[in-house]
């Protein structure tokens, strides 16, 4: 037996107050007796009621012991634990996000809810039918009514970890939409809680159970089985003036409730370079500073020692030189313009045209990337300049004389989703002349104004490139405040592949990418598991400019390769699992609580064993001490107290 509140206990005062009461004397006025045969009657009730008497046996003191012991537990509402008897049908649902692969004493939180769901199906729940749904980016729904525990173990082996961002309620509603028509079903959700995505409006029909494995109950407080972690969050690599010497920057922060000292090991793509040690409170976080690195391709830092979550320990970072981009401008220039690259972080070389009336290439630089300010590609016909410009990016403006061949005359734009087009709005700004011709097959309208593109993205033969079909002297959008944050955004598109490498991204998330203009072939690549290789995806005949990362953290490279199998070009690309995981020890109560006590009002929610239904006994109580009233009053009534 179990009771709900303690609170109760204080009226067990009431007990020695009744035995005092008994014990007290009562006050009893002189009396003439007619006969000496009443003297022995009369002495015997004088000595009963002399105070603090050795308690004799009296029966309505026993009643009332008894009334006051049943009323003090129903104030405490007791309840028994019984086993509750498992549905025909139930439908798992299993956690497989990066968090979940936080180990315990014995395996991971993962393979700990496995093992408890195919525990659950072989003993509790023998005879029912199963179905099995997988919480990932997607929900994967492996199961669904088999009676072969074969066939639920089979597809909890296929069951691997995510550690990319899981939509939890994606998940949550395809199992309340599949149950909404059950009559005997139960869900069963096995989760560590890691997530915080909103379930408002969805509900169940049949009840549901919320297990979480390595977490155990004890004095109602949550006693977690697995160790702390700690989390690199961040970590970049910048190199100096002269490009000799680097310095790197590392954040990470302690997750756990004690506090921890960790050895960190910075290497390079060449050789180990050096151990540092941080010390960290509980939820502590700090910055690491590294200098005087030598020159990389990669960095990798790691923690020397495990800990509960591994895929965070690792982290790489790719040099990012001065931070300063080469460009060419080759044009008459604009001075809003070339103010706005400045605040870009760019480094712009102005080409102007020669006594003949050329436009020299540059000398003793290689851009990053090349402007054509009303400037068209076949007036650049050297070819050092055709050269550049089939392998750089190129973000071309349009005359002044093309600008006047059409006009849009309206300052209602359609601003399409792009990272050209990040945080712009376009308000207030007007455009007098813009020019109009047919888009070209690898140009995409990301800014129009009703069926008139105006601003066109895309990229040709591997090469990023940007088109505004108007000139900046034909529009007042130099004068607001968005147009550094387009140039921004624009410099950054064009260049973000300028560095050898596709930076860092979270697994199996998609991103755009650009070939080779000679690439037939291209492949994910990795030291895992002997070398093995990812084909990269492909869209009917040719490679797809969207592409999905691999699946685990860590460090790839995408080589692409020619029609006679030649590599062309190899670029790295960091994958890391969503950082949102890090935090193993979260224990915030979310909307699950609400949607199981809904579901069923008796469920021991925090429970991660077989899930028992709890018996009221305050009822009970109250029949007792009702029986027990009634035998006092009959007993007060006949005056026999015993």
């Amino acid at each position: 037996m179990q009771f709900a509140t303690l609170s109760g206990l204080w009226f067990s005062l009431s007990i020695p107050v009744i035995l005092l009461l008994y014990m007290l004397k009562r006050q009893y006025q002189d009396t003439e007796v007619s006969s000496h045969m009443l003297w022995q009657r009369i002495l015997r009730e004088q000595e009963a009621n002399k105070p603090w008497q050795r308690l004799r046996r009296h029966l309505l003191l026993f009643l009332q012991l008894i009334a006051a012991i049943l009323l003090i537990l129903a104030i405490m509402q007791p309840f028994v634990q019984g086993q509750q008897k498992a549905k025909a049908h139930i439908f798992f649902v299993v956690d497989a996000s990066a968090s979940m692969q936080a180990r315990l004493e014995q395996g991971t939180r993962l393979e700990a809810a496995k093992q408890a769901i195919l525990d659950y199906a072989r003993k509790e729940a023998k005879g029912s039918s199963y179905s099995l749904l997988v919480m990932k980016d997607q929900p994967e729904l492996l199961v669904q009514r088999t009676a072969d525990i074969a066939a639920l173990e089979a597809a909890l082996h296929r069951v691997s970890p995510f550690y990319g961002h899981t939509h939890a309620q994606e998940a949550i509603s395809l199992a309340s939409a599949l149950t909404r028509e059950e009559k005997d079903g139960e869900v069963r959700i096995y989760t560590d809680r890691q997530w915080t995505d909103n379930l408002e409006g969805i509900s169940f029909a049949i009840p549901v159970r919320i297990q979480e494995p390595g977490v155990s109950i004890t004095n109602g407080a949550r006693v977690d089985s697995d160790m702390g972690n700690v989390a690199i969050t961040q970590f970049g690599v910048k190199g100096s003036q002269n490009g000799e010497q680097f310095r790197a920057v590392a954040v990470l922060k302690n997750w756990g409730i004690t506090p921890v000292t960790v050895k960190t090991k910075l290497s390079t793509d060449i050789s180990e370079v050096r151990t540092e040690s941080l010390a960290l409170k509980a939820g502590e976080q700090k910055s690491l500073y590294l200098e005087n690195l030598p020159a990389a391709r990669v960095y990798q830092i790691q923690l020397a020692a495990p800990d509960a979550l591994e895929a965070d320990n690792v982290a790489y970072a790719f040099p990012e030189g001065t931070g300063r981009i080469q460009i060419a401008y080759v044009g008459e220039g604009n001075l809003f313009l070339h103010k706005a690259l400045a605040l870009a972080k760019a480094d712009v070389l102005q080409i102007q045209k020669d006594k003949d009336g050329l436009y020299p290439a540059p000398a003793n630089v290689t851009p990053d990337l090349i402007v054509l300010d009303g400037i068209e590609e076949a007036d650049l016909k050297t070819a050092k300049w055709q050269q550049l410009l089939m392998s750089k990016p190129i973000w071309q403006f349009a005359s002044h004389a093309e600008s006047s061949d059409a006009t849009p005359n309206v300052a209602d734009f359609t601003v399409m989703e792009h990272p050209v087009t990040r945080y712009l709005h376009l308000q207030d700004v007007h455009i007098m002349q813009a020019q109009k011709r047919q888009p070209r097959p690898w140009e995409k309208a990301i800014i129009s104004a009703k069926d008139f593109p105006l601003v066109l993205a895309g990229s040709e033969n591997g090469r990023t490139k940007l088109r505004f079909a108007f000139s900046l002297e034909q529009s007042d959008f130099p004068l607001r405040s968005e147009f550094p944050v387009m140039v921004q955004n624009a410099v950054s598109w064009l260049t973000e592949q300028q560095g050898g490498n596709l930076g860092r991204v979270t697994a199996d998330e998609r991103i755009e990418m650009t070939f080779h203009p000679e690439t037939l072939k291209a492949v994910w690549k990795t030291d895992r598991n002997n070398g093995e290789e990812q084909a990269a995806e492909r869209s009917k005949e040719a490679l797809s400019p969207v592409q999905k990362v691999p699946s685990l953290p860590g460090l790839y490279e995408f080589a692409e390769y020619g029609a006679a199998g030649e590599e062309l070009q190899v670029r790295k690309l960091a994958v890391v699992m969503d950082a949102s995981e890090s935090n193993n020890k979260a224990s915030e109560e979310n909307q699950l609580n609400r949607i199981a006590t809904q579901a069923s009002k008796a469920e021991n929610a925090t429970n991660s064993e077989t899930v028992l239904d709890l018996i009221d006994l305050i009822p009970w109580l109250i029949i007792a001490l009702l029986m027990v009233m009634v035998f006092e009053w009959e007993v007060y009534r006949r005056g026999n107290s015993g």
